[in-house]
């Protein structure tokens, strides 16, 4: 049962295929969502608009959800994120990855490689081709896997 999910999102192409996973999870669990974003430029009005977005959404939804914005250098978004679930005391971090490719860099996309070895809870990696929704398919997704 987690408490506090950490929900890492960017504007990467297919990052918002972990939303309804970790939403899931939260109702599930009673939980609340922690958005967290690395920001590595100055201005990101557009993202950030959206994350605010996303977070309102699922606070109309009733679930307590917050945003989390991390200033970081480019290539170590990883450790924001990480930094984030660990000052949140977070038992959860959901993180999209990228599915673009056979090779691991290219399928988990090079922020959730870094995450898994630093993370201080367990992360879950909603797979690029994913379409189902939240727990029961991430449930049957790591059987198969």
């Amino acid at each position: 049962m987690y408490r506090t999910i950490v929900l890492a999102l960017d504007d990467s192409e297919g990052a918002e295929r972990a939303i309804p996973v970790a939403e899931e999870y939260a109702r599930r669990d009673g939980a609340r969502i922690v958005v967290a974003h690395a920001r590595t430029r100055a201005l990101e009005t557009a993202i950030e608009a959206t994350l605010h977005n996303h977070v309102d959404a699922l606070s109309q939804s009733g679930i307590e959800s917050s945003l989390e914005v991390r200033d970081s250098l480019e290539g170590e978004e990883a450790k924001a994120i990480a930094d984030v679930a660990h000052d949140a005391e977070a038992g959860l971090i959901v993180i999209a990855c990228r599915g673009r490719g056979p090779f691991a860099g290219a399928i988990l996309g090079s922020t959730t490689q870094r995450l898994l070895p630093i993370a201080t809870c367990p992360v879950l990696v909603v797979p690029g081709i994913h379409t189902g929704h939240g727990v029961e398919a991430a449930d049957s997704s790591a059987i198969e896997a």
